[in-house]
Order: structure tokens, then sequence, then C-alpha cells
């Protein structure tokens, strides 16, 4: 057909009219394609491809004969090309949402994620990221911790968000904004959103993905492009295929990045090749990497660093009060009252009372020293001789005036002023002196040691010396006598042992801040190292597609650039005649999706009514003639509203994660079953997260996962007092054995044992943890037998006789214990401040597990 003149006369819908308008401004090979989708309403066959790409190579000069004639048609149908998968990875590095403990990281489940928790544990502070993320209906804003005092404004909310786009793994920093890209793709239910999904007029959050002749038309656009990379078998892709699965700054990297033409085949194949055991170093490294991240040596530092500024300050206070001579400050003060005397006496010689206005006191001598002052301003030095006038009144001085002013200049000779200014410096100097804030605080951390539980033997002391400390100093600032008594005697000796327990708080902080260098240093060295090791392991799994890259490279430029073009242009422009041509089919779409749900749901009847405003399609239901949350139940309005939500999550036709907050209010149990059977349904095929407070929904979410022997990720969420929101991993725990258990902590014994101090810290607790489910799981399956299990609502009664009731006590005594020291030494413990510097040992542990291990062996022994 390809050969021949294509003639077609097609009908007039819609839909088909956007489609031929579209088709007609395209190539002839486009036209070709969309007549004969149109009248077969199938998918484009092989032989009508075929023919099809032989006209494109000949439209385009790259095929033999000339492109037939394909005239204009009368109508249109094609599809956006398949949306990508969205798949969350992790949540971590949160800030400023509510009281959200910034250290937590939630990892996603590629299928089902659950995340359990009593109210106000945190689990409500993860759903509002999410649903702000996603630009929800029901998107609340995010506020800090409220009951958080904060100097400046309150940390804006803020977190990373590791996610994978159709296998491409990629980052994100969010930072409070609503409705971040690709997110807005998830679907959120939770509970306001009933109301909306049960009594508003909603218009559709999803454009469909597909109408049946737009996606046959887009998958002959996409099988053109197939055949362009077939016929040209030197061809490569548009993009590096293997780039996303390298990390930027490994060597592997660049060589990928640059792949091409010029790449060096026998680097390549050099990098490609690895060492023994490439496998296993890369787990043992992960292993290290995640041990060394939940290092928790700040807040010790922290307090000590306090520590050693406190008796750095109350040292400093004590060596002032040692370094005071009362002996040297009574001489000069003695010294100043001698040359206050001689000033005196001068002053008694030379004047008699009544030569003067009033008595000769300080304010007497103030005035005549600042005449003399005004004398030297005016630069009279012979002043006053006979004939001269009075500086103040300009009369002639009289001879008994002229006396008088005389004498002024004998009483101010500078030899009785420098002895008595000279006799207060001495004063000043040897007076006992103190910063009256240093001397407070030292005071007040020297009274808070001596007052707490253990005090040590010189804050007592210290106490005593401050406070003649401070006595001494105000008497020398006041001129008066000092009785120091054995000040300076008593400061030594406090001063001695504070300087020795200061030398110890500064080699604690040196030590301790070694250390947390050490572990940093030796966190960036592992996640390099697992970077390059990983890059080269990715590599040599793909090593025959890089080196068919690097043949097929010089090839590849000119159909590539044609294959772009169909990617931006014709592909692009179907997909928005998709959207317009899917308003009028979405409905009758939406109508059918409903019907489905709701019969799955056991969803109340209702009638749906679709109604058009300002060109948007909506939708509406009642009961009767009233709105259905006036007549149905809280239970039946919630089902309601998740066959709703459902429907219209389902018409996007794409894979993107599912959220449910809390679905199953109000629901009674025979619902709830129905409900997680659904949402298990539902995880087989799309990303699914839970978040609940119900624990038999849990169960049953669980259950039914069970029943088809697939695995459920599962988070207990605690309140962590003043943080909330600590995640406490659980993968399936009644699928994990004593056994099973077992091997990971010899594992992880068998690691520590040759690892790094650091590492060797964090690989303790993660031990702990294993050894606190180990507990778990020996009660739960062996000591009990399985007549309770975790999170089933059912007892197995006929297995109680399976108890042997004559070794629990021993059981007990060891298990319990040994699960408390669990509890207190695991990583996602929050430890109170006097245990935080005591840390178990490589010993302990092995102690510990051993003691576990004959626990059992003694309980199943035959």
């Amino acid at each position: 057909m390809a050969a021949e003149e294509v003639s077609v006369n097609l009908g007039d819908a819609t839909p088909r009219r956007l489609l031929v308008g579209w088709a007609n401004g395209q190539d002839a090979w486009v036209r070709q394609i969309t007549a004969e989708t149109i009248l077969s309403r199938q998918a484009p066959s092989d032989a009508l491809l075929d023919a099809a790409y032989t006209t494109f190579l000949a439209e385009k000069g790259l095929g033999d004969g000339e492109a037939p004639e394909v005239p204009k048609l009368e109508l249109v149908a094609t599809d956006a090309a398949e949306e990508e998968t969205l798949e969350l990875v992790s949540l971590a590095s949160i800030e400023g949402v509510n009281a959200l403990a910034a250290d937590q990281e939630l990892g996603f489940d590629p299928e089902l994620t659950v995340l359990f928790g009593q109210n106000g544990s945190g689990k409500t502070g993860y759903a509002r990221i999410l649903k702000r993320i996603s630009a929800v209906r029901t998107a609340e804003d995010i506020l800090p911790n409220a009951h958080t005092a904060y100097l400046d404004s309150p940390p804006s909310p803020s977190a990373t968000i590791q996610y994978r786009l159709s296998g491409m793994d990629s980052s994100v920093m969010w930072k409070d904004e609503s409705g971040l890209a690709p997110f807005t793709r998830l679907s959120v239910f939770d509970a306001s959103a009933v109301s909306l999904h049960v009594d508003s007029d909603l218009g559709y959050v999803y454009t469909p993905a597909e109408l049946a002749l737009f996606g046959h038309v887009a998958a002959g656009l996409q099988g053109i492009q197939q055949r362009i990379a077939t016929e040209v078998k030197a061809l490569a892709p548009g993009s590096n295929p293997l780039l996303s699965r390298f990390t930027r700054g490994t060597k592997v990297y660049p060589v990928i990045e640059t792949l091409g033409a010029t790449t060096d085949l026998a680097e390549l194949d050099a990098l490609a090749t690895l060492p023994d055991g490439a496998e296993a170093d890369r787990e043992r490294l992960e292993g290290e990497i995640a041990a060394l991240r939940s290092n928790s040596l700040d807040a010790i530092l922290s307090s000590t660093q306090e520590t050693v500024r406190h008796l750095n300050r109350l040292h400093g206070v004590l060596t002032t009060a040692m370094n005071f001579d009362a002996v040297v400050y009574e001489k000069a003060r003695v010294k100043l009252q001698e040359a206050e005397g001689r000033r005196t006496e001068a002053r008694e010689q030379l004047f008699s009372q009544d030569e003067l206005p009033g008595p000769a006191d300080g304010e007497w001598q103030e005035f005549i020293v600042a005449g003399d002052s005004y004398r030297q301003h005016l630069d009279r030095e012979h002043y006053p001789t006979a004939g001269d006038k009075c500086l103040y009144c300009m009369q002639e001085l009289s001879p008994t005036a002229l006396n008088l002013l005389t004498r002024y200049r004998t009483f101010l000779d500078e030899t009785l002023v420098r002895q008595v200014a000279d006799a207060n410096t001495e004063v000043r100097n040897s007076s006992l002196r103190f910063d009256e804030a240093e001397l407070t605080r030292a005071n007040e951390f020297a009274t808070e040691q001596r007052d707490g539980e253990d005090p040590p033997v010189w804050a007592s002391q210290a106490c005593d010396v401050l406070a003649a400390a401070r006595a001494a100093a105000q008497d020398t600032a006041n001129g008066k006598p000092v009785t120091a008594g054995t000040l300076r005697e008593s400061a030594e000796a406090v001063a001695s042992k504070v300087g020795a327990e200061l030398a110890t708080a500064r080699a604690a902080v040196q030590q301790m801040s070694e250390d947390k260098a050490n572990a940093a240093s030796a966190l960036t060295g592992k996640q390099k190292e697992l970077s390059e090791l990983t890059a080269r392991i990715e590599l040599n799994r793909n090593i025959a597609a890089a080196r068919e890259y690097v043949r097929r490279a010089r090839r590849a430029q000119q159909l590539d650039k044609l294959s772009r073009v169909i990617s931006s242009g014709a592909s692009k422009q179907l997909t928005v005649q998709s959207k317009l041509a899917s308003e009028d089919l979405v409905n009758k779409n939406f109508e059918t999706l409903f019907a489905e749900e709701c019969a799955r749901l056991r969803a109340p009847q209702v009638a749906l009514r679709f109604q058009g405003r300002s060109g948007q399609a909506q939708r509406k239901k009642a009961v009767a003639s009233y709105k259905p949350s006036a007549v149905l139940s809280e239970g039946e309005q919630k089902v309601l509203a998740l066959a709703d939500f459902l429907a219209e999550s389902r018409m996007r036709g794409t894979k993107a994660p599912l959220i449910f907050d809390d679905p199953v209010t109000s629901l009674d149990y025979r619902r709830l079953d129905e409900v997680a059977a659904r949402i298990q349904n539902l995880a087989e095929t799309h990303q699914v997260v839970v978040l609940t407070h119900n624990i038999m929904f849990a169960s049953a979410l669980m259950a039914a996962r069970q029943n088809k022997k697939l695995r459920t990720k599962i988070y207990e969420v605690r309140d962590g007092g003043e943080a909330k929101g600590i995640l406490a991993p659980d993968v399936e725990p009644r699928l994990d054995t004593p056994a099973d258990l077992a091997k990971r902590i010899n594992v992880k014994l068998q690691e520590m044992t040759s690892a790094e101090p650091v590492v060797q810290d964090a690989l303790i607790k993660e031990t702990y943890d294993l050894i606190r489910a180990w507990c778990e799981a020996f009660v739960e399956q062996e000591l009990l037998q399985n007549v309770t299990q975790r999170y089933r609502k059912n007892i197995m009664m006929t297995r109680l006789s399976k108890i042997d009731s004559s070794r629990l006590d021993a059981a007990i005594a060891v298990i319990e214990p040994l699960f408390d020291r669990a509890c207190e030494r695991m990583t996602g413990h929050s430890h109170a401040a006097e245990y935080m510097s005591t840390k178990p040992t490589v010993s302990e542990v092995q102690e510990d597990w051993e003691k576990a291990k004959a626990a059992r062996s003694a309980y199943i022994a035959t």
C-alpha cells in the first residue's frame, strides 16, 4: 500500500476530527498510519508499519524511489507515548515538618509499604509531606514543631526525596513546594478526601492516558522509531542508555559519559574486569556504611565541650584570686594614706582658714587645679608676678592677692601631686579585681557542681574561695584593709584540682573530636570505595551493551535526529490532541471504572451525573434527590469515596504510587478485609503506601500478602518524646525465624571482630537490633508455639499443648533481661544522657548471644 496512492473517507466523530486535523499537518507517512488505523480501529500491523517506514525513508531522501502521494484526511487519531513509571525510593533529611525527627529515613517498598503507629506518633507528618508534593485536593499547610521555641524564624519544611522514574534513579530536595514534579502523579486518599469524593462536584485530576485510536497511532509512531534503530544497525539511541546506571565522581562515569566512536575499548574492558569476590565486597561496604551513619558521638562531644568552657572560666577566676598579694596591697594602701597626709599637711601650712572662702576640702582643691589648668592653657609660665592681672576679673593683683596665688602655685607642686597619683596607681594594681560576669558564672557553675548528686571534691571548696574572693575584691575596690587570711593558699589548692579536671576534660574533647573526624573520614572513604566498586560491577554487567554502543555510534547521528524530530514534533502535538479528545470520552470511562470499584468494595448504589462548567467535565453523586452524606452512614461514605478515588486514579492508566492515609476508619471488619484485599490487589500493579493506626487493618493487609507469598515492608512509627516519627523497620516479622536471624547475627559478629573501632561500635548496635528481633521470633514461634502471633487477630488454641511449661521459667529468665538490654542498645533507641557515653563491647554482645543460643537449645532439646 505504501507504493500506491492512499485514499480514505472517514466519519466525523469529534475525537476523530481532532485526530484528522493533527494528521493533515504531518508528513505523508503519518497520514498513511493514521488513515489505516482509523479504518481498522486496531493498532498498526507490522505490514502497515513496514510500508509506512518505506514511505518515511523515501520522504527523507533515505530510501529507493519516490514517496507515494497520500491525500489529506478528514480525521485524526493517536495518544501520547506511554507515561513513565514512577516509584518512590526514600524520604530522608526531614526538617521543619511538625515534630518529625530529622535523622529518620523512610525507605519505600516497590510494592507495599505500611506505616503503623499510635495516634500522635508522627505518621501524619509523613503523610503531609506526600500530600504536599503531590498537590492533592486535600493538601495541608505544614507547620514547624509547635512545642519548640525558636530564637529566629523556624526552619522551612524540607526533605530529600529519592525516586525512580522508568528505572532511572533520581533525587530531589523538596523545600515546601506544593506540587513538585514528578510527584504530582501520586494519588492520595485520606479522611479529608471523603467529603470531596462523596458530595462535591468534582472535575478530573487526571486526563486518561489513552483513547484507543490515539494510542494506536502513537504506537505506530513508536513503531517507525523502532524501525529507524533496526534499519541502521550501527545506530545508537538518542541518549546514552547506560549513563543513568552510574554515579558521578567515579572513574567509570566520565568514560560512560563520553561513550562514542572515540572510546578506548581497552580502557573500557579494564574497568569492567572485576576482582575476585566483588559482590561480597560490595555487601560488606554497604553494611559498614550503614553502621557508620548511625554514629551518635555529637551529643557527648557537645556536652563535654561545654564542661571545658565552665572549668576554664572557673580556673581563670581562681588563678586571679591565687595571684592576689594582700601584703603588697596593704603596703600600697598605707603609702597612699601617707602621700595624701603630706599633701594635707602642706595645704594646712600654706593657708589659714580665714584666707579661704570655704573649707579646704576636695571641691576647693578641684577649684584651684582648674584655675591652674587655665593658666597653663594661656601659656603663662611665670604667672603671677607684680603687675599681673587676675585671670578671672582682669583687675590688677594686689600684694595680698599676689601672695595668695603664689602659695596656690606652691601647693600644686608636682612632687606632691605625683606622689599621690603614684600611690593611687599602686593601690589599683595591687587590688583584687574580677570581671563581674565571669565571677558570677564561675560561682553558678561551682554551686551547680556542689549541689549535684555526685559533687566533685573541689566544688564546695571552690564556692568558699569564690565567696572570700568576692569580699576581698569589694574591700580593695573601696580602699579598705583586707583580711584575706588564707585566700591565696585556698585558691591555689582549689585551682590545682580544677586544673587537673580541666586537663582531663580537654583530653576527652580531643579524643572525641578525633573519633568524630575518623568516623567522618571513614564514612567518606567507604562511600567512595563503594561507589567505585558498584560502578565497575554495573559496567561489567553492561559491557556488551557498551561495546555495541561504541560500534554503532558513528552512524547514529542522522537517523537519531529524525527520530527526535518525531518525538518533539508529531508525538508531542498528538499528545495535545489526545487530551482534547479525552474530554468527550472521559465521563464514560470513569462511569465504567466507578462501577467496577463499587462492586469490588460493596459500595452503596448512587446516581452518577455528569455536567460541564466552563468547559470542564465534572461529576456528582446523589441518592434520590439528596447528597450521599445526608443518607449514607460514615462507613458507606468511606467505601463510596474509595471507589470514586480508585476509579479516578485508574483513569490515568499509568503506574504511579497510591497513598492511603487511615483509609478504614468507620469501617466494620468485613469491609475492612475487603478494602485490605483491594489494596493488596493494587500493590501487585502499583506501588502502594498505607499509613494506619488500625492493627487489624495492618494484619489484614499482611495476611492478604502472605496468602500470595508476598512480603510487605512495615514500619512501626514511634513517639520519641520531643521528636516524633521514629521509624522502626520490620519486614514482615512473622516470616523471620530464629534460625534465619541467627545467621544474620553470626555474620555481624564475624564482621565486627575485624572492623575499625568506629565501624565496630555501629555494628554492635545493629547486632542488638537483630538480637531483639530474634527474641521476639523465638518467643512467638518456639516458646509459645505460635499460639499467638504478632498482628494476628486469632488465637490458635489447638497449639496450647505444644508449649513446654516446665522449661518456660528458665527460658524467660534469660530472654527477658536480654530483650531489655537489646532495646537499650539498638540503633532506634533514644538513650538517656547518663547512658550516652556507655558503649557495649564486642565481648559483651558475644556473651549475650551465647546466652541466647544456650537458652534456646535448652528449651527445644528433646
